[in-house]
């Protein structure tokens, strides 16, 4: 008894020693290993997230040095090594990635719209120069008051009174103080290098005699204004265009006299050219000469 309880002891006691010589923190070499790797991870990731292809570059030679070889190097950059077939990590990345691809249709946008932009405020500048100089010719002779202007974005739009300044009731002939009107704006107008549109407007009295309704009445009085522009003023044709809505597009109530009156109208529209606009900006051009002075100035000048 005594002997096998001294047996026993003894199994005991080595069985203690041997737990004692146990290392039961291997698992912190694992653990160390991966979180070095995922440093390496993140550190390579946010390589990759800046859109810099001189670095990207030069990140791509330094891995492909670090390995050491040409065999390496060749199967980083997709050529030649111990992994064939397909394009290398780093190509790839380089040319056609979605983040790189991303970020250059954002910034190729952000510039567009900002030339855009810019390319707009030019031709309001322009639109805005035209208007002045209008203005202050017809000052001059004393017709400032029959002629209105608004600015909307398909560009300036310059309305002439039809009644007792172009053209008599129920007629498309230009009246002489008419043809003064047409002289002083066609004198500004045919120094831009813009498309114009002709618009002829009446109201909604029925009418009878040469023309059977208000459309053709006011698409006449539309090619009339048009002939005049080509015929006296020499503008080119290819930059005009008539259009005549009868009584389809009001801009005051037909339900009084003063009313009809400002309806009964023809409107030169001077067509906004952002895209000209935009061609002069990447020429560092400016506005065509001898047609815009943004600044106002004053009567007579």
């Amino acid at each position: 008894m005594a002997t096998a309880s001294a047996k026993a002891h003894r199994r005991s006691k080595l069985h203690e020693e041997h737990e004692e010589h146990v290392n039961h923190e291997r698992w912190l070499i694992t653990y160390a290993d991966m979180i070095t790797l995922l440093m390496v991870l993140f550190i390579v990731l946010y390589s990759i997230s800046q859109v810099d292809l001189a670095k990207f570059r030069r990140l791509k030679e330094g891995v492909a040095g670090g390995f050491g070889g040409n065999s390496a190097a060749g199967a980083l950059s997709g050529g030649a090594g111990p992994l064939q077939g397909g394009g290398g990590v780093f190509d790839s990345g380089l040319h056609g990635t979605q983040a790189v691809t991303s970020a250059q249709a954002a910034q190729s946008a952000l510039a567009d719209a900002k030339a855009r932009t810019a390319g707009a405020r030019q031709q309001r500048s322009v639109l805005q120069g035209a208007q002045q100089e209008i203005q202050r010719s017809l000052d001059k002779e004393g017709l400032g008051d029959t002629v209105r202007f608004r600015l909307e974005p398909r560009g300036l739009v310059v309305t002439i009174v039809s009644d007792k300044v172009l053209f008599d009731p129920g007629q498309a002939d230009l009246r002489p103080e008419g043809r003064d009107v047409v002289d002083k704006v066609a004198a500004a107008l045919g120094r831009l290098p813009n498309k114009l549109s002709v618009e002829g407007h009446t109201d909604n009295t029925p009418i009878s005699g040469r023309y059977p309704s208000n459309w053709e009445l006011s698409t006449a009085r539309a090619t009339t204004v048009l002939r005049e522009l080509i015929e006296r003023h020499g503008l080119s044709p290819a930059r005009l265009s008539a259009a005549g809505y009868a009584d389809e597009r009001p801009v005051a109530s037909n339900d009084t006299a003063d009313g009809r009156g400002t309806n009964r109208r023809v409107e030169l529209v001077v067509l906004a050219d952002v895209a000209a606009a935009l061609n002069d900006i990447s020429a560092g051009g400016e506005p065509p000469v001898g047609v815009i002075d943004p600044s106002p100035k004053p009567a007579g000048a």
